[in-house]
């Protein structure tokens, strides 16, 4: 791929900031302010956008899927770019995103959009990506090699999103007590990143007892089975369940509240439908809103940035927002 550096004055912490090397290789000059790619790859005179989905199915991923192809259908209408392959879908397979990137390939993608699975198992999709000299765009969640391989990553903290989560149960639950961990797929980065900013605010309150750590994968069945099964051994004593995603925290706060123990503070993240309507209605207190729309916003503003040779922040993060019975008309459709 070739790459043009445009020379500026920033110090040295802006480069730790960028996914992907935006050096010139003589260190010994400035360091750069950013950095612009030529977009044709292959130089067949076409612009041809690639779209790797994680699934088709969770309610997280649809508006992002359909922002791309409401987005991408017009882009090539109005001839901002050649081509695009259409929605690839990734199925949570970490396999299937590798045969999808290999699809990329073969259609001499120039541009492609990854939203990766899993961080280290659906990695090999990015570097094969990569080192055919496709531009690759990590989407909501980074795979291994993102720093090296991709030219951008647009997301959020996820570590904030799980500081979030624990803090709103430290404020709610001033006795502290027991609580459970509802994971998502493990490995995941959003999975990873989430647990550890839960346990940077927890592991600093010795009121709150930690007593389950459950593999639930993403599943609002599989949460629910958790809170259940909590619920029948600790009784009382339990007090919190916390979720790396609202699929499992609206599941499991449902099956409390149907249960007698409306009094049991279920959060998670991503603030979609169901738990918003929960929160307006009262079920539910809080959720922790990711937009996903402004993601895929951040990555499609890098593809037009692309298209017209100009630089990029190739690290933008979209924050997260704290959603309670206050604001949530704000955020509910």
């Amino acid at each position: 791929m070739k790459k043009t550096v445009l020379m500026g004055v920033l110090g040295a912490a802006m480069a730790l900031m960028i996914c992907g090397s935006a050096f010139a290789e003589d260190t010994t000059e400035v360091p750069a302010e950013g950095v612009t790619y030529e977009a044709d790859v292959n130089g067949d005179g076409k612009i041809v956008v690639g779209y790797i989905s994680k699934n088709f199915t969770d309610p997280f991923h649809a508006p992002i899927n359909a922002r791309a192809q409401e987005y991408f259908d017009q882009a090539v209408k109005d001839g901002v770019i050649d081509e695009w392959t259409g929605l690839l879908d990734g199925e949570t397979d970490a396999n299937k995103q590798i045969d999808r990137a290999a699809d990329c390939i073969s259609k001499q993608c120039d541009i492609v959009i990854f939203l990766p699975a899993e961080a280290e198992a659906s990695d090999p999709a990015l570097v094969q990506m990569a080192d055919a000299g496709i531009l690759v765009i990590e989407v909501n969640s980074k795979s291994a090699s993102c720093d090296e391989k991709a030219i951008a990553y647009v997301g959020s903290d996820d570590v904030e999103a799980g500081n979030m989560l624990a803090q709103w149960v430290v404020d709610n639950c001033p006795d502290g007590g027991k609580f459970i961990h509802c994971n998502g797929i493990l490995g995941n980065s959003a999975q990873i990143q989430r647990t550890e900013g839960m346990h940077e605010i927890m592991d600093q309150h010795p009121e709150f007892e930690m007593v389950g750590d459950f593999d639930t994968k993403w599943d609002g069945n599989l949460a629910a089975d958790a809170a259940s099964d909590s619920m029948s051994k600790y009784g009382d004593e339990l007090v919190a369940i916390i979720c790396d995603n609202d699929g499992m925290s609206s599941a499991a706060q449902k099956m409390c509240n149907d249960n007698g123990r409306e009094d049991i503070i279920c959060i998670g993240v991503d603030g979609v439908e169901v738990p918003l309507q929960m929160v307006q209605d009262g079920s539910m207190k809080a959720t922790i809103l990711q937009d996903g729309v402004g993601q895929i916003n951040g990555a499609i503003s890098i593809v037009e940035s692309l298209v017209k040779g100009e630089a990029f922040d190739p690290a933008p993060v979209i924050p997260f927002v704290l959603v309670t019975q206050d604001n949530v008309a704000d955020y509910i459709q």
